[in-house]
C-alpha cells in the first residue's frame, strides 16, 4: 500500500509569526501596513491594532494589505467591521491592496462594493482627502 504524505498542521508554538504589522501615523493618516499571512493565529493582533487606532481617533484610517500573501475568512471579517466602527467613529477608512490573496476572497464575496478599496497608498490618501468634500457638499 503507497501512503501519501499529508502536509502537517501548523505547529505555530514556536514559531515566529506568520504576519507582521507597522503603524505609521502622518497627520493626515494612521497607515497599518500588514505583510505575510492573515490567518487565524494573527487575527487577535490584526483587530487589536485596528481598534487601537481607531481609538486614537485619526483623521484617517488605511489598512495596507499590499503585501499579504493569504487572507483568511475572519481577516474579512475584520475589515468589515473595521470599516463600519471607522464610520461609527467619524473617521475616514480604506484599504489599500493588489493582492489576489485579498482582492479574490472580496470579489467573490461582493465586498468590494462594501470596502473603500485602493490600488496604491497615494490613491487612497489622495480620496481620503477628497472625501470630507464629497460627504459634506
Amino acid at each position: 500500500m503507497t501512503t501519501i504524505p499529508l502536509p502537517r498542521p501548523r505547529d505555530l508554538a514556536g514559531h515566529a509569526a506568520i504576519a507582521s504589522f507597522d503603524v505609521l501615523t502622518t497627520a493626515d493618516a494612521a497607515v497599518l501596513s500588514v505583510t505575510g499571512e492573515l490567518d487565524i493565529s494573527v487575527i487577535d493582533r490584526f483587530t487589536a491594532l485596528i481598534e487601537r487606532e481607531l481609538a486614537f481617533r485619526p483623521r484617517a484610517l488605511v489598512v495596507d494589505a499590499s503585501a499579504v500573501t493569504f487572507c483568511a475568512a475572519r481577516a474579512l471579517t475584520v475589515l468589515l467591521n473595521s470599516a463600519a466602527d471607522a464610520h461609527a467613529a467619524g473617521v475616514p477608512f480604506a484599504v489599500v491592496t493588489r493582492s489576489r490573496a485579498v482582492l479574490r476572497p472580496l470579489s467573490v464575496l461582493g465586498l468590494e462594493r462594501v470596502l473603500p478599496l485602493h490600488a496604491d497608498l497615494s490613491e487612497a490618501l489622495a480620496w481620503l482627502t477628497l472625501l470630507p468634500g464629497l460627504t459634506t457638499g
